[in-house]
């Protein structure tokens, strides 16, 4: 069974200042609307966890979002996925719909074109030539009440051995725009960066912290007498 990294708070500090300059780079590299270089001051919420696998490094991960709402996830050495405050595809309040309302500006072909370019501006395409193929998924725009809701979803997807692997993209067909993308595939796996406090396993935690210690169990409760 995988043991767990026991996170604590100076974990967490490494942890994101490790990874800050990586999102920063990236979101400079997609020109996203976010502030650059990407500061502690910027950040609403941030965590890391993951799983520990016996005889692999402990993995370096992250779950960032921005006070402007921009979220970003980074795990096993690159940024897995990002998405837009505005994506239409993770909508919750369905009264927001009407928001969402739109006029169409570009093809299903300039969907997947966009796609790709982006692909290439993360320095991803090269690691990723099943994405040269035809998409297996390229859905919309959607309608909602006779009205247009310009979005699509670009998604490919292979299997490795028995694994299914996916690149999946959320666009805005109004804006020309990339609202999310999300990998699951170990083309992008790369190194983690360095961090440099040595987080401790929860297994070694929890001995710790019950070393010398016993566990009492109560006294069991009193027989019921017997009803008069």
């Amino acid at each position: 069974m995988a043991d767990m990294i026991h996170v604590t708070l100076q974990y967490s500090d490494a942890v994101l200042t490790a990874l800050l300059p990586i999102f920063s780079d990236f979101a400079k590299k997609l020109e996203l609307p976010v502030p650059v270089p990407i500061t502690v001051g910027h950040v609403q919420h941030f965590n890391t966890r993951g799983p520990v696998i016996p005889g692999y490094p402990i993995d370096v991960r992250g779950y960032l979002v921005l006070t402007n709402g921009w979220r970003f996830w980074y795990a096993l050495g690159h940024v897995d996925s990002f998405e837009s405050p505005e994506n239409f595809y993770t909508l919750q309040d369905l009264d927001r719909v009407p928001e969402y309302v739109g006029t169409l500006k570009m093809s299903k072909r300039e969907a997947v074109k966009l796609a790709r370019d982006t692909l290439k501006k993360m320095d991803y395409a090269e690691k990723l030539p099943q994405t040269s193929k035809q998409p297996k998924k390229v859905a919309g725009p959607l309608k909602w009440r006779g009205e247009t809701l310009p979005y699509y979803e670009v998604e490919w997807k292979w299997k490795t051995g028995d694994k299914e692997r996916v690149i999946r993209f959320n666009i805005d067909g109004q804006e020309r725009k990339v609202t999310k993308f999300f990998s699951a595939t170990t083309n992008l796996w790369s190194e983690a960066p360095r961090v440099d406090v040595v987080p401790e396993l929860e297994s070694e935690y929890r001995k710790r912290v019950m070393e010398g210690k016993q566990i009492h169990r109560r006294d069991p409760p009193p027989a019921r007498l017997p009803p008069p």
